[in-house]
């Protein structure tokens, strides 16, 4: 299905000679829900006619299958798999783990020696539930993306053995973004790094990734890469827009987000995942 895709003045795809897709995969903060943490009317609209048309939706986000789940997910029509945790968890459509990729217990640790000794706030994602030392302003920024709220457990090494971490976040300000460098470094070969949300920096098991998760999903639901359509907008979504057959960047996307996506959309709050989808069925309903 990739073919590459041209977009008109207001940034909407319009792919050419596009076969039907058989699944929309779709990031979340940022892509499927507006800057207000919102689903939008036009985007829902869009997601359950594109099921009434046969392709279905896949979520593929960073983020725990918690309290924002709950209402967003059943607004997206019939219960479908989904991939959380920056692909390190993936549920099956009743809600249970089929997939489990947590950090080794000594990487975690050494993840959680790396942020004290920096003196950076830190969260341990583990499956439903979100670990810190002690919360504060940092830890509760998870707040704002609809999480559960952290857990304060004191030493997290202690926790080690009793609790799976599937990944580590360090917060901050722009000294996260000045401490990448150092952390590559530490962890090169041995623990993959990544950014979603500015003043985050993830520590995931080596080779995780959205894009990675999202191919074990499709060999388990038996769809061709091919036959997907991906929408993202940030460092997390670039293996899954370049694994897809369509990889489709939000208009407010950085540039390399946007340089290994086929095509580009409206921004998340101009309803850019609604446009594309529509955009995306006229072209199939044209071509067929």
């Amino acid at each position: 299905m990739r073919a590459r895709a041209s977009a008109d003045t207001g940034g909407r795809p319009i792919p050419s000679k596009l076969s039907k897709p058989k699944l929309f995969v779709t990031d979340v903060d940022g892509t499927l829900l507006n800057s207000k943490q919102a689903l939008t009317q036009p985007t829902e609209r869009a997601v359950r006619e594109a099921a009434a048309a046969g392709v279905l939706t896949v979520v593929a986000t960073g983020k725990t299958r918690g309290p924002w789940s709950k209402e967003v997910l059943p607004r997206l029509g019939a219960p479908m798999p989904g991939i959380f945790c920056q692909g390190l968890l993936v549920y099956d459509a009743d809600g249970e783990v089929i997939y489990s990729n947590p950090l080794p217990d000594e990487l975690a640790a050494e993840g959680i020696d790396f942020a004290k000794s920096r003196g950076v706030s830190l969260v341990a994602f583990c499956k439903d539930r979100i670990l810190c030392e002690a919360r504060d302003e940092q830890t509760d920024r998870v707040l704002d993306f609809g999480e559960p709220a952290p857990e304060a457990v004191g030493p997290m090494k202690a926790v080690l053995g009793k609790v799976q971490m599937h990944k580590l976040i360090l917060l901050g300000g722009p000294e996260i973004d000045e401490l990448r460098p150092e952390a590559e470094a530490h962890f090169a070969g041995r623990a993959a790094l990544t950014t979603a949300i500015g003043g985050m920096l993830e520590i995931l098991p080596l080779g995780a990734s959205k894009g990675q998760a999202m191919g074990w999903l499709l060999n388990h639901m038996g769809v061709d890469a091919a036959d997907v359509v991906a929408f993202g907008d940030g460092e997390n979504d670039i293996e899954m827009l370049q694994a897809a057959g369509l990889g489709v960047a939000m208009g407010q996307a950085g540039e390399k987000v946007s340089e290994v996506a086929d095509a580009t959309t409206l921004s998340n709050d101009e309803d850019g995942v609604a446009h594309a989808i529509e955009a995306i069925l006229a072209s199939c309903t044209a071509s067929a």
